[in-house]
């Protein structure tokens, strides 16, 4: 777009700029802007305009919406501006932005709530200090290039709510979480291409409002901490494709009620699936792609759990022991006379009373005269 001499800068009371999804081209000159002192929400969203972008557009600016366009880079935030004190919000997800963080990020405004950078080409390091960021809720600089670890600063965000770092190349260890993180919802650090590694600190427990952790894609190693299944609202659980070890912890059942997703597919993991994980009412769960030798049958036949990756793998979850199980409940088998390892959770089927195998498939069912009743299910 362009500034005419009676264009939008003599419009000197406005306070709210909305011009987002339309079909605007080229640069913005921001010096005309600049006169418009009590502009203080500023989008220019979903737009095709260019040109490097100035957050603190205006002097008393508290929203600046720049994303969903085609900017290739962003000018470093400025102290000596007026709106350096008051911008709020501001939003520069999904364009081709270029900067190196460390610029990029080194004077963010220190009341600054809600900051959105993903989808764009920003490189280098995160800077290893950073402004005090009191108010910060929000930080969202997924899908991006960059690299080098986690900074300590993270433990100095109050406030903060979600932080997504996922797609990116960072390496090296999780950081420790201090308390001051307690208000933390949303944790994603997924999708790394040169892989966070180390194991999964203890101290992620003490993050009891937590709702979304996704550790997802990494190359995390060592074993799930038990602890984990003490985190009260916990709603996902992402720790697939890592180098996980060991058994799934019995604790994690303790999430039962509020997580909807648990991902621990493509690790190491191996030993039993614990009966536990059964009772993940509504949950979706991931489990391919381990070592496991057995999954308990209350797991397998889905009577809780919304969704099972493994529910189809006649070693894990054989489909006679399903269907005999299906079987017991309708005829009623509670009060059989002998109902010897009925739903036993790892005992093999064959070995239930009455049930003969040949080469692990039943070839008879024999409970003549054992008390059954009810009615037989089509299946």
């Amino acid at each position: 777009w362009q500034w005419s001499k009676y264009g939008l800068a003599n419009l000197y009371s406005l306070k709210t700029l909305d011009l987002a999804d339309n079909r605007l081209t080229g640069t913005i000159d921001s010096r005309p802007l600049y006169n418009l002192k009590s502009l203080i929400h500023f989008d220019v969203s979903g737009n095709q305009l260019s040109g490097e972008v100035d957050a603190l557009i205006t002097p008393s600016l508290t929203h600046s919406d720049f994303s969903n366009n085609r900017f290739a880079s962003m000018l470093s935030f400025k102290t000596y501006k007026r709106s350096f004190q008051s911008l709020r919000y501001c939003d520069v997800s999904n364009n081709a932005i270029q900067n190196d963080a460390t610029d990029f990020l080194k004077n963010i405004p220190r009341n600054i709530q809600q900051f959105f950078a993903s989808n764009n080409e920003i490189q280098g390091s995160l800077p290893a200090l950073l402004n005090d960021l009191p108010k910060l809720r929000q930080f969202n600089m997924s899908s991006n290039s960059l690299s080098g670890s986690l900074p300590e600063w993270l433990n100095k965000l109050p406030q903060l709510r979600q932080f997504d770092m996922s797609s990116n190349a960072l390496s090296g260890k999780l950081p420790e979480f201090a308390e001051s993180f307690l208000s933390l919802q949303e944790l994603d650090i997924s999708n790394q291409t040169n892989g966070l590694t180390g194991a999964i600190p203890e101290d992620l427990s003490k993050l009891q409002s937590l709702k979304t952790l996704n550790l997802a894609h990494n190359k995390l190693a060592g074993t799930i901490p038990p602890a984990i299944g003490n985190m009260a609202v916990l709603q996902v659980l992402k720790l697939s494709s890592n180098l996980l070890e060991s058994a799934i912890p019995a604790e994690l059942g303790l999430l039962a009620g509020t997580l909807k997703r648990l991902g621990l597919a493509n690790n190491t993991l191996s030993g039993t699936i614990p009966p536990q994980i059964g009772q993940l009412e509504g949950a979706s769960i991931l489990l391919n792609g381990n070592l496991f030798h057995t999954a308990p049958l209350s797991l397998c036949n889905l009577h809780s759990v919304k969704a099972l990756d493994i529910a189809n793998n006649m070693t894990l979850c054989p489909m006679e022991r399903n269907a005999l199980s299906d079987f017991y409940d309708s005829t009623k088998g509670a009060e059989w006379t002998d109902g010897s390892l009925w739903l036993d959770e790892y005992a093999s089927c064959c070995n239930w009373k009455g049930v003969s195998c040949e080469n692990n498939q039943v070839t008879q069912l024999n409970l003549t005269n054992n008390g059954l009743s009810g009615r037989l299910s089509d299946s």
